[in-house]
């Protein structure tokens, strides 16, 4: 099937492939966390080319979120929606370029330059790829933003098991900076991101009439979105981080924190490939009004029994609860009006990143002032408000 956008030709957009464009989009979402988790995962080894302490290293890292804090709430402004297609183009080549060059560098000025590249390439990156993936389904009339939000999923797989077999086979990490860099040539080689219709302020053209229908429809103000983004993302950065922490050493199961990691990461990737199947039959937020609840559970259940398989069915779950939440609250803001997807998915991201950018200080607090145990219960707490809240919010909505 085509769609032909409003206007015809002289739209100056082309006749759409849907197919073509949502595999476009979902590889535009491997080929941006590719990059990125490819220098998450080999942060370490880059760090053991530079004399640089560990409190000023980790001050450093922190160069690449505040520039996409910035970034993420000035871009819609500063590029006009007919450009949105040679911005995410030029993002795509410039993750992957940045990146290559932090696996090559060796001086620090230099590799701050590069880390405000990376920060400005991911907040561009964040806000078109999900703006497009929401414009995607209002043109097609087909739910893909929680398919494609599952492809970034396995651009983090690919990158641990990237960076696993470098490790194993015993390779300098810039080996695995040239893998990164020979994806990045290819897929941007075999994509043509062209321009897509935009729809008008007033509701009318391209969009809302072929947009799916949502069967309960749960509407948040943009604030309370915001407020969502920073909770959810917060926690998954914490999770990220501080994972190893918590098996190792909290619970005393040295060596397991891979497994469970895997765990996690499973889930993400399940519920994201099938997220938009449950968002079809039961609407926006379902799977997280289920398994956000019982995430919080198991894991105060994990916590107090210390038992393996409670540990890996609890990070299973959380798994599945964060990897539905964040693209279904970036979806609500998209979708609140017509016009200006944009800008509301850069303030969603905008609060998203100071989140992360809190979390692992707030962590490292917690945890030294009681215990990552204690930090833990207090992410479970966190998250079954969060998640409590959000249901009855959705109940509500069922009801209306």
């Amino acid at each position: 099937m085509d769609v032909t956008p409003p206007g015809g030709a002289g739209a100056g957009v082309a006749t759409l492939r849907p197919a073509r464009v949502i595999r476009q989009t979902r590889a535009v979402y491997f080929l941006t966390s590719y990059p990125l988790t490819s220098w998450f995962s080999e942060t370490a080894r880059v760090h053991d080319r530079f004399t640089v302490g560990d409190g000023a290293w980790g001050v450093l890292l922190m160069t690449a979120p505040a520039v996409t804090l910035v970034t993420a709430r000035a871009y819609p402004r500063l590029v006009p929606r007919r450009l949105a297609h040679r911005a995410l183009g030029l993002a795509l080549a410039g993750i992957t370029v940045t990146v290559f060059g932090i696996g090559l560098c060796s001086s620090v000025p230099l590799l701050c330059c590069l880390l405000v590249l990376l920060g400005v390439a991911n907040a561009v990156l964040q806000v078109e790829g999900n703006s497009r993936a929401h414009l995607i389904e209002s043109l097609t009339g087909r739910r893909v933003f929680a398919s494609c939000h599952g492809c970034y999923s396995l651009g983090v797989l690919a990158a641990g098991l990237t960076a696993f077999l470098v490790s194993a086979w015993r390779l300098p990490a810039v080996a695995h900076f040239w893998v990164v860099l020979l994806v990045g040539v290819v897929g941007l080689f075999a994509l043509r991101i062209g321009p897509l219709p935009e729809p008008a302020a007033d509701g009318s053209g391209a969009g809302p009439d072929n947009a799916p229908a949502d069967p309960v429809g749960v509407r948040f103000s943009m604030p309370v979105l915001m407020a969502l983004s920073f909770v959810l993302l917060g926690m998954e950065a914490a999770v990220n981080a501080w994972h190893g922490t918590l098996v190792d050493e909290g619970l005393g199961f040295d060596g397991y924190s891979g497994a469970v990691y895997a765990a996690y990461a499973l889930g993400g990737i399940a519920i994201r490939f099938t997220g938009d199947l449950v968002r079809a039959r039961w609407g926006t937020l379902a799977a997280f009004v289920v398994a956000g609840p019982l995430a919080s559970l198991l894991l105060f259940a994990a916590l107090a029994g210390r038992q393996r398989l409670l540990v890996l069915a609890a990070f299973l779950v959380l798994g599945v609860a964060q990897g539905i939440a964040y693209p279904d609250v970036l979806k609500l803001a998209a979708e609140r009006e017509p016009a200006g997807a944009a800008s509301r998915v850069a303030r969603v991201v905008t609060a998203g990143t100071v989140g992360v950018l809190l979390a692992n200080p707030l962590m490292g607090w917690v945890c030294d002032r009681f215990s990552v145990v204690g930090a833990y219960a207090g992410l479970g707490v966190l998250l079954f408000v969060t998640a409590g809240w959000t249901t009855v919010r959705y109940a509500l909505a069922r009801r209306a």
